[in-house]
């Protein structure tokens, strides 16, 4: 293993979300309530569209990332571009988020043993009618980052437009400027019940998913061309990387590629894992016991996800493996760690902003397992504790 010489540590302070030991109900019934306390855990977050200036003066943090959907436009009243949860044509433009300090909620957060949203966000959409100048604006852009690179983040189950634009924004500020955020965002409902749609939706946006990878890979090099997938989202990165496999002579088509808590059937991926292998610079896995949703989304579908941990822990031959259930359950349902755990975060910033492999990265404890080798990600408790739940 080889030691790193510095911590990186997290770029942006990210709060821990209290630890739940609930286990989840059943089938859509379960994954109802594991999304809906999800959301209930950035409840103390404001969302304002286009009711107030853009901006709150000088103690705001502006953030700009530059998006893709085929999300269908809908003009709200004060006649500022919105997106729902239905299909539509493909567009483009810019989510403008303001991070605004809550001074009191500010100095208490740093005692509480639990996730509290310390910032109010102001979310701004600008809708662009031209395509070329969007692609050269993000161009532009990724060339005054080092080492010049992008990651284009596709989001999971139940994320609303404006869901995405805040997740999108907070993993900017993560990264630091070393790498600039793309959202890809599919026309998710942001419905805990509308699972079902949801896995029509993202396959649905296959194809243009599979045309902004290329894009950008034929813009900048696929070696600069960065992918982090998360939930269901994983299911649209791998069938994209597919068709892409068929149409492109190219290789590799894209740098890093990283599932997030992937919403697929484990085995399926281990079965096409060879033939991904060749499509990326590297593949990682970011796998959880205290997954809720996971452990939902195994009993519908009867077989266990890519994202579990424990028991269920994929490891496999072509790609690094990081356990993050020594992290424990900091945001409600254990699904968003990248979001919410200032290490969880930390190493994806060293992984996708400095291109560090899991043995260089702070943090990491390599675990060999049947002549393979994954890494767990060390919290505050030891891996033993983590595994006894």
């Amino acid at each position: 293993m080889i030691t790193p010489t510095h911590n990186p540590g997290p770029p942006n302070p990210v709060r821990r979300c209290g630890k739940q030991r609930g286990r989840a109900g059943t089938l859509i019934l379960a994954l109802f309530l594991a999304l809906a306390a999800g959301h209930l855990c950035r409840a103390a977050a404001t969302e304002a569209r286009g009711q107030a200036a853009f901006g709150r003066g000088d103690d705001g943090i502006r953030v700009s990332v530059p998006y893709v959907t085929n999300r269908r436009p809908d003009a709200g009243g004060s006649g500022q571009t919105a997106y729902g949860g239905e299909r539509g044509p493909a567009g483009f433009g810019r989510c403008k988020v303001v991070f605004t300090p809550i001074p009191v909620i500010d100095q208490i957060v740093p005692r509480m043993p639990f996730y509290v949203a310390d910032e109010t966000r102001e979310i701004r959409i600008e809708a662009q009618t031209d395509l070329e100048a969007f692609w050269t604006e993000v161009q532009d852009e990724i060339a005054r980052t080092r080492p010049g690179s992008v990651v284009v983040f596709v989001h999971g189950y139940s994320y609303g437009f404006e869901r995405h634009c805040q997740a999108a924004a907070e993993l900017q500020r993560t990264l630091s400027g070393k790498a600039v955020v793309l959202m890809f965002s599919w026309p998710s409902n942001g419905r805990p019940t509308d699972y079902v749609p949801d896995q029509a939706d993202v396959e649905w946006s296959v194809p243009l998913l599979a045309r902004v990878l290329a894009e950008l890979g034929d813009r900048l090099g696929p070696e600069r061309v960065q992918v982090l997938a998360h939930s269901l989202g994983s299911r649209g990165v791998i069938f994209a990387l597919d068709r892409l496999r068929a149409e492109r002579e190219t290789r590799p088509l894209i740098g890093q590629l990283v599932l997030m808590a992937p919403d697929f059937d484990a085995q399926t991926f281990v079965e096409r894992l060879p033939g991904l292998v060749p499509l990326s610079a590297g593949i990682t896995l970011y796998a959880s016991s205290n997954d809720t949703p996971l452990k939902a989304s195994r009993q519908l579908h009867g077989s266990p996800r890519l994202g579990e941990a424990g028991k269920l822990l994929t490891v496999a031959e072509g790609m690094q493996t990081v356990d993050v259930s020594p992290l424990g359950r900091y945001q409600v349902m254990g699904h968003e760690y990248f979001r919410f755990h200032p290490k969880a975060a930390a190493d994806l910033a060293a992984l996708l902003g400095e291109g560090r492999s899991a043995s260089q990265r702070y943090g990491l404890r390599p675990v060999h397992l049947n002549g393979l080798v994954y890494w767990e990600l060390l919290g505050d408790r030891s891996p033993s504790e983590a595994k006894d739940e």
